[in-house]
């Protein structure tokens, strides 16, 4: 979290140091790490009692849609629409080899299966790099970006 979003979050808490858990109505004080801590936990496991009961009420839509013979169920008060099940991958490599022993033209082959090339920094590599040359340093710095990753925090008993 950025400082400014700290900042925030502590304005937020000095005007409103209390907040009340949807579903049990409890009150936590923002104030108070350890009961902090202790109502993530709680949040947490009723979420994946909620993500259980959920996976069963799919079920059984999608057994329902199965029975009926169509992925579109159009009920009373609203349309459940199914998706999902197998997708199809492919070895792209084994697949161009093969078409091409078939005899497939080169280019055909190459229309049926992209080539995608994909680089991967070894950043620890790259800062060693940057340290030792100038020019590299630049080359480094002028290729790299800054992007947000979701912050995560982790309860351990």
């Amino acid at each position: 979290m950025a400082t400014d979003e700290l900042q925030s979050l502590e304005l937020m808490i000095a005007e409103q140091p209390q907040l009340v858990v949807p579903l049990t109505g409890e009150l936590v004080d923002l104030r108070d790490p350890n009961k902090v801590a202790d109502t993530l936990g709680h949040v947490r496991e009723m979420k994946a009692q909620l993500d259980s009961c959920r996976g069963i009420l799919e079920q059984v839509l999608r057994l329902e849609a199965a029975r009926q013979g169509t992925k579109t169920l159009h009920l009373a008060d609203c349309t459940a629409v199914i998706s999902g099940g197998e997708t199809i991958e492919y070895d792209g490599a084994e697949l161009a080899r093969r078409l091409e022993q078939a005899g497939m033209p080169a280019d055909r082959v190459h229309q049926v299966v992209e080539v995608i090339v994909t680089y991967k920094v070894n950043a620890a590599k790259a800062k060693a790099a940057a340290g030792a040359n100038p020019a590299y340093a630049q080359a480094v710095e002028q290729t790299r970006t800054t992007r947000p990753v979701p912050w995560r925090v982790s309860i351990r008993r």
